[in-house]
């Protein structure tokens, strides 16, 4: 459930777009050293706003730092340095993959069985690091992964059903450590940021899982037919109410000193993942043709 909490470059001034960078490659940095390098690999887009969201709710100041790596192995990059909110999403981005490679294990059949038995095979030494720095928060996945696979099996036909499952995963993890108001915050935001990865994700695999069989609670209540202009407005709808919710969530903070984070949050937030939801319902629209 990765790839859909994304900025929109073209809206940021080139110093918000610097800072993003910088924090994307300070992630990478991070993994690399708290799972292997091998994790970094597994970097995403979602887990820099995940770091970005955390520094955010506790106020955590950024220094930046010049470093090399091997995609800019002559050039050093400017990189946001080391901080335990980095050091933590690390954790947490192997803890998720770790738990997504072991769903798709007791999803998927034949070939894409073994591909991921490769791949928990590959990346052995991250779920090791992750699970052993974090427990609580690897406990708290597999226990919700767990959930999730029991309304598969079930082929339980409602969608807030396992939303709220994914979006409780979450709600935990953004809110681990945090205390009182903050922690309320944090929780409320990652329930709903949950929820919205959920329901966009079943969306955009709507086609390819009524074809495949797998559950989708989409395809259960649609039946697999076509999406109708209705059914598309009413998913959307859906979409935006929980992100109105989330951003209804961080607006009760004190703000953040940070111009640049808070300006590139909410630009993720209010316009990078609202086209994500644009974009796949005209892929559903033109599918439908």
């Amino acid at each position: 459930m990765f790839g859909y909490v994304v900025v929109d470059k073209s809206s940021l001034r080139i110093r918000e777009y610097d800072y993003y960078r910088a924090s994307y490659c300070g992630l990478c940095h991070a993994m690399g050293k708290c799972t292997g390098c091998l994790s970094r690999l597994t970097l995403s887009y979602d887990m820099t706003f995940f770091a970005l969201l955390r520094g955010m709710l506790l106020g955590e100041s950024v220094e930046f730092e010049k470093k090399r790596c091997i995609r800019h192995p002559l050039k050093p990059v400017n990189t946001v340095k080391m901080s335990p909110q980095l050091e933590y999403s690390a954790f947490v981005g192997g803890i998720l993959t770790s738990g997504k490679i072991e769903d798709n294990i007791n999803d998927e059949k034949g070939a894409k069985r073994l591909a991921a038995r490769l791949l928990r095979a590959f990346f052995s030494g991250m779920d090791r690091k992750s699970s052993a720095a974090l427990p609580e928060i690897s406990a708290i996945v597999r226990g919700k992964l767990d959930e999730l696979a029991e309304l598969e099996r079930a082929k339980t036909p409602s969608i807030d059903a396992p939303a709220d499952i994914f979006g409780e995963m979450m709600a935990q993890l953004l809110a681990f450590g945090l205390e009182n108001e903050k922690e309320l915050i944090a929780r409320s935001i990652g329930k709903r940021l949950g929820r919205w990865i959920y329901m966009v994700d079943a969306l955009d695999d709507y086609a390819s899982d009524a074809k495949s069989g797998s559950y989708n609670p989409f395809v259960l209540l649609y039946g697999g037919e076509d999406f109708t202009p209705d059914n598309l407005e009413s998913i959307s709808g859906m979409l935006e109410a929980e992100m109105a919710l989330v951003c209804s969530a961080l607006d009760l903070l004190d703000g953040d000193s940070d111009s640049n984070r808070s300006e590139i949050i909410k630009n993720i937030l209010c316009i990078g993942m609202p086209s994500g939801v644009k974009r796949i319902c005209e892929k559903q629209n033109k599918e439908n043709k």
